[in-house]
């Protein structure tokens, strides 16, 4: 539960401030092009696309894409959250520069401009829902982080399975092999031990002969 709160709480913080750093942002952005933060924001620009199609999308699909792209917002803005305070810690021993740092709080600004953007977007579909969307993006990544773990516990159980299988079938193996190594060793010495024994009862007789 504490994973689903802590941004939904960082955001009832942001979404105040969303303005100031949109301004800020511009100015910024204005005076330098810098390298993004963050990859292509494939859901983001789905949602777009699906907003300004020539043939009109239905309402639920167009409200299903902008969670989509809620959630997306939420994972960066988690990811922003995890990185920052590494890195002031990181700029304060002056172990990155002035231009990894700027890139970051832009990144920062940009994830706190597209909250801003969803919360516009949201509430034109149902007023007020930009104050629930993000908890519902919450929980829709909650559930997915539980399905991938779930998943993946799943697919090593399954490798531990075959592991052991395999690890059985080859201590089989080496248990009909050693029987092999050891009915061959036990042949080898009765053979061994009936030619001494010929060899002894040959050797009686010549003397016999004698």
């Amino acid at each position: 539960m504490t994973s689903l709160l802590l941004p939904t709480v960082y955001l009832g913080g942001c979404i105040a401030a969303m303005s100031a750093f949109s301004f800020v942002y511009r100015r910024v952005t204005g005076v330098k092009s810098v390298e993004p933060w963050f990859g292509y924001n494939e859901e983001k620009e789905q949602y777009i696309a699906l907003l300004n199609s020539e043939t009109p999308v239905p309402e639920h699909h167009l409200r299903a894409a902008l969670l989509r792209r809620s959630m997306e917002a939420v994972r960066r803005l988690v990811h922003v959250q995890q990185e920052k305070p590494a890195l002031q810690q990181l700029m304060r021993m002056g172990s990155i520069g002035d231009d990894l740092w700027q890139d970051f709080t832009i990144a920062e600004q940009e994830t706190m401009m597209e909250l801003q953007d969803i919360v516009q977007e949201a509430n034109t579909y149902k007023a007020g829902w930009g104050q629930t969307i993000f908890s519902s993006a919450a929980q829709m990544l909650e559930h997915e982080k539980q399905k991938k773990l779930a998943t993946e516990m799943k697919e090593l159980k399954e490798h531990e399975e075959k592991q052991r299988v395999q690890r059985l079938k080859r201590e089989e193996e080496e248990e009909a092999r050693e029987s092999q190594r050891k009915a061959k060793e036990a042949k080898k010495a009765e053979e061994d031990l009936l030619r001494e024994e010929e060899q002894a009862s040959k050797s009686k007789k010549g003397k016999s002969k004698k």
